[in-house]
């Protein structure tokens, strides 16, 4: 090989790991994070009561 093609090869390769690099970065930044974090927020909360003849326990 010559040292046109060799670098015309390395080129090449770079600029698909750039692209398949870009593509992946649009693909993860467009997933609807804010849906998953929507149901955490739609629980209800749980509702303790404390035991009236529970012992009190001050730290």
């Amino acid at each position: 090989m010559n040292k046109e093609s060799k670098n015309n090869i390395q080129r090449r390769s770079f600029f698909k790991r750039i692209s398949f690099g870009l593509t992946g970065t649009a693909i993860l930044s467009s997933l609807p994070y804010k849906v998953f974090s929507k149901t955490n927020k739609e629980r209800k909360k749980i509702k303790v009561n404390i035991h009236s003849s529970a012992i009190k326990r001050n730290k």
